[in-house]
């Protein structure tokens, strides 16, 4: 239930300033509470929420806010309730940072509401957030970039942003494996973003047969992207081949559906890449299984490494360049429904925990 929307606290001054906080207990139950405006210390910005894309990848963030990654400490919460963090278009309305203008816009991780403080440190791309209660997190999370006025694809670089990155870096570690002699990529939860990312980078720079699995309400939609040479649902596994050896890359997170693959090509498996959590039944390790061990893949470790030997300046050329051409590609086939105020936040939110989503539409909300 959402609770606060018509509370006197979110009238006049403060009701443009809301917090969303939803049960740990209960991710679907969300109340919404005012929040204030601190004064800011020397260095601090305060920056306006513009916009933010609700995808699976947020509905993970919330599931795995007790893991070892404690995203519930990053944004911390009053007792029994947590801040969801989002990745937003963001605009400085107030600053106390003689490097970061007020008027200037970024692009980085902050809770789900209208405002957020950061005490800010400049970067060459931006500014990084320094506060003590978030170092625990890689430097990926705590990063601001620096970002352009909107323009045509602005509303689609909100949705893919947090997660092409991912799609980015599996090309290269593919492109890795092939010179290793696998002949083949086999993706789970084929319609989800970050594996058409994936997939769309590999048709365009190589004839790597790529299979996608989905499931059997999605194949043709998957199919009708053209980025994949097959496409089969979950159920059809039996009838699915691949050039041996192959990469398999799982997004879905769910232990029946790794082992069935394990099982299904013994020997013929090079190297298991475990990437995301689209299937709510498990973010846990799955049970042992035969050879490739599968490896997890975290994409602000991969990135660090690849700054690190690129070169900041190569490294986010390639980057941008590729992101470029994919979200021009998406106009095709990706609808965008904006919603705003925090009821839609929390109603958008709940059926991305409890219902099937299209896998053709987004959702952008605005405060």
């Amino acid at each position: 239930m959402l609770k606060g929307r018509h509370s006197p606290a979110l009238e006049g001054e403060a009701a443009d300033s809301w917090d969303l906080l939803v049960r740990r207990d209960d991710l679907t139950a969300a109340e919404v509470r005012p929040a204030p405006h601190p004064v800011l210390a020397p260095g601090e910005v305060r920056l306006a929420v513009e916009k933010f894309a609700l995808t699976m990848n947020i509905v993970t963030y919330a599931r795995l806010g007790d893991s070892e990654l404690p995203f519930w400490a990053a944004f911390p919460g009053p007792a029994g309730y947590g801040r969801v963090p989002v990745w937003a278009f963001l605009r400085v309305t107030d600053s106390r940072n003689t490097d970061i203008p007020v008027g200037s816009r970024y692009f980085g991780f902050v809770p789900m509401a209208t405002h957020h403080t950061v005490a800010a440190r400049l970067t060459t791309r931006g500014f990084v957030d320094t506060a003590p209660q978030r170092e625990f997190l890689p430097s990926w999370y705590r990063t601001f970039q620096r970002a352009a006025e909107p323009d045509a694809l602005d509303d689609h670089r909100a949705v893919f942003r947090p997660i092409f990155p991912a799609s980015f870096h599996l090309a290269d570690l593919v492109a890795g494996q092939t010179e290793q002699g696998v002949k083949s990529v086999l993706i789970t939860s084929a319609s989800s973003r970050t594996a058409i990312g994936l997939a769309d980078l590999l048709a365009r720079h190589g004839d790597l047969p790529t299979i996608g699995l989905t499931s059997a309400a999605n194949v043709d939609f998957v199919a009708g992207l053209g980025c994949y040479d097959m496409v089969a649902g979950y159920d059809a596994l039996d009838s699915v081949s691949v050039p041996a050896p192959a990469v398999f890359v799982d997004f879905t997170g769910e232990h029946r559906r790794i082992s069935a693959i394990h099982e299904r090509f013994p020997g013929e498996l090079a190297h298991t890449a475990l990437v995301g959590y689209t299937h709510p039944e498990s973010v846990q390790q799955p049970p042992d299984l035969a050879e490739p061990e599968p490896e997890i893949f975290f994409t602000p470790a991969v990135e660090e490494q690849a700054v690190a030997d690129e070169g900041e300046d190569r490294f986010y050329a390639r980057y941008h360049d590729a992101e470029q051409r994919f979200l021009e590609s998406t106009t095709d086939w990706l609808t965008i429904r904006r919603q705003q105020g925090p009821a839609a936040v929390a109603e958008v939110f709940r059926a991305l925990l409890t219902e099937p989503q299209p896998p053709g539409v987004s959702y952008l909300l605005s405060p």
